[in-house]
């Protein structure tokens, strides 16, 4: 009997020892949990706060092929892990480039929302880069009339039109033959495809899309009618970009003539006299 009075002692005591271990546990847990929240935070700033990259944004909305300015464009700083993939780093390397979609104040200007040529813009509402004060007109072709289907979207071309002087004067009546046009922009090769593009048409084909002035489309309207028209491709080296045909003084790009007839198109060419 004396000696089970202090087993007795010691089995009560056991649950207030127990008590303190335990919440040395829970503490040590909780400034483990706070450690490691803590070091999260860090991590995460760090990464924010990282190396930063200048890339180019839009200063103001900018609506569906239309051309891009310098001025509604910007450069800001982001976070090297939120670049965006195919992002321009210099306001030059979006020169000459229009918008494919709409695109918005604040937004990445990255490859996949711009085209660097209006030529190349897929789509039915994809607008024709006509410069302003010219007008675009279609003129029909062939194999033989259209080099062969050689002539492609965005090369140059020469009119040649074969007249009988007869049209024009009834004494001595003869086939005459001048270059009428030169230098003519060809901006599309046949007719506009519901399909999406997968390169330049290719072979022959029925029509050619040309930049010239009003006043020279309504004498080309003439040949057509009454002349018979080929087209010569001019060598590349010969072309003259961003330049469309120039009109003679007589026929200004942004003025028509009253009406083409025979007398207006011999004084312009002077076929009855050749």
């Amino acid at each position: 009997m004396g000696i089970a009075t202090p087993i007795a002692g010691q089995l009560r005591s056991s649950p207030r020892v127990r008590t303190p271990l335990f919440l040395v546990g829970i503490a040590l847990a909780l400034l483990a949990f706070i450690a490691m929240f803590a070091f999260g935070i860090v991590f995460v700033n760090r990464s924010q706060g990282g190396r930063q990259i200048a890339i180019v944004m839009a200063a103001q909305d900018i609506q569906a092929r239309e051309p891009i300015l310098p001025d509604m464009l910007s450069v800001a700083n982001v976070p090297a892990a939120a670049l965006p993939p195919k992002a321009f780093f210099r306001l030059a390397d979006v020169s000459g480039y229009s918008a494919v979609v709409t695109i918005f104040k604040g937004q990445p200007i990255t490859s996949n929302v711009v085209a660097s040529n209006p030529d190349v813009l897929a789509g039915a509402s994809t607008y024709l880069p006509i410069p302003q004060g010219y007008v675009a007109i279609t003129v029909p072709t062939s194999e033989q009339q259209g080099v062969a289907g050689y002539i492609a979207q965005g090369d140059y071309i020469n009119v040649i039109a074969t007249v009988n002087s007869a049209t024009f004067t009834p004494s001595n009546p003869r086939s005459v033959t001048r270059t009428v046009f030169s230098n003519l922009h060809v901006i599309r090769v046949g007719p506009l495809s519901a399909a999406p593009k997968e390169g330049q048409p290719q072979g022959v084909v029925g029509s050619l899309t040309v930049v010239m002035s009003l006043c020279d489309a309504q004498f080309m309207n003439w040949l057509l009618v009454n002349a018979s028209l080929k087209y010569v491709l001019l060598s590349f080296h010969d072309y003259t970009p961003g330049t469309p045909a120039a009109p003679e003084t007589a026929c200004l790009s942004t003025v028509a003539p009253a009406v083409v007839g025979p007398h207006q198109v011999d004084a312009r060419w002077g076929f009855s006299t050749s």
